[in-house]
């Protein structure tokens, strides 16, 4: 199998650099490791907040710094690598921008609360806009509200899911580079879509999603329509994109082949993603049924044991029997 992918090797150390893309990504990464710092700097603020340790910033955290960096790190990879000459030659480069766009990046995001962070690293007249545009009372406010509503929001994803996966615009944007390096960042926005609502690390424009209904969404929302995906393509016994089958027709790697290991990649790794977000967020439903365990029972203690109204009977026992 190594030998028939020997073409492969000129692909892969072809290095690629897109401008728009590289700007886009270091803007995002300095305002986040800007705002980061200055939370940073000023922990006193964060004092006293639910489930915090005194003095601990409460979102300027190493472990959302590592989150936000493999997020970048996963776009960078899917934007800037190899992997965009690698796709423009087989659909398994296409499969694996997908993966890193559309379900590794976005919950590694949103996990580093990343609008607060980013707030904090821009200008103060620029926080101040930002911060009264999203006020319910607004027009802007209320219009956002409306159209970040789950089930909206999940409507505009799964279109748009069906939309990327459709052969006839598949094999236009193939065939435009420009056109196909925007639409991948539609990916990366509607997804991110998709996942504020189930995660939740705000902003929170509305009540938070419960557990069991975010566990649904993703599943239902997300899972189900991967999987049959990812599925279809594994096992059809025609080619869907005729884009690749041009590209592959004097390859030692047939385009059923190709085909194949990218529907495995979409069915596996991407269920693996769905799954285990699913899980973590079910495993919140758990926590809440967890009741406190209730003190040992003291039974010399015999005034909180005593039935309501006949206290009198222990103040009489103790007059009687004096210790």
């Amino acid at each position: 199998m190594l030998a028939r992918m020997d073409f492969l090797v000129p692909v892969l150390t072809m290095g690629v650099f897109h401008p728009g893309s590289t700007l886009a990504l270091l803007a995002i990464g300095a305002l986040y490791v800007r705002g980061w710092r200055r939370m940073r700097r000023s922990r006193g603020n964060h004092k006293g907040c639910p489930g915090q340790a005194q003095g601990q910033p409460l979102l300027a955290t190493v472990g959302r710094l590592l989150s936000f960096s493999a997020g970048v790190l996963a776009l960078a990879i899917a934007f800037l690598s190899p992997l965009v000459a690698l796709q423009q030659e087989l659909l398994i480069g296409r499969a694996a921008q997908q993966l890193l766009i559309g379900l590794l990046a976005p919950p590694l995001l949103w996990l580093a609360c990343p609008v607060h962070v980013i707030l904090r690293g821009l200008p103060l007249s620029a926080r101040r806009w930002t911060v009264r545009i999203l006020k319910e009372s607004t027009f802007t406010g209320r219009f956002i509200r409306r159209a970040t509503h789950p089930l909206v929001v999940w409507m505009f994803s799964f279109s748009f899911f069906l939309l990327w996966h459709e052969p006839d615009i598949a094999n236009w944007l193939l065939a435009h580079p420009l056109f196909y390096r925007i639409s991948l960042w539609g990916v990366w926005i509607t997804s991110m879509l998709f996942w504020w609502p189930p995660l939740g690390t705000g902003p929170r424009l509305r009540p938070a999603m419960p557990a069991g209904v975010g566990f649904l969404y993703i599943i239902v929302g997300g899972e189900v329509p991967n999987m049959a995906t990812g599925v279809i393509l594994a096992f059809r016994t025609t080619p869907a994109y005729d884009y690749y089958a041009d590209q592959l027709a004097t390859s030692s790697l047939t385009v059923m082949q190709d085909q194949m290991i990218s529907g495995g990649m979409i069915w596996f790794l991407g269920s693996i993603i769905y799954i285990s977000v699913a899980v973590a967020l079910l495993g919140r439903v758990f926590r809440n049924f967890e009741a406190p365990k209730p003190p040992p029972i003291c039974w010399d203690a015999t005034e909180r044991t005593i039935a309501p109204g006949l206290e009198h009977r222990v103040l009489a026992q103790r007059s009687n029997n004096p210790s």
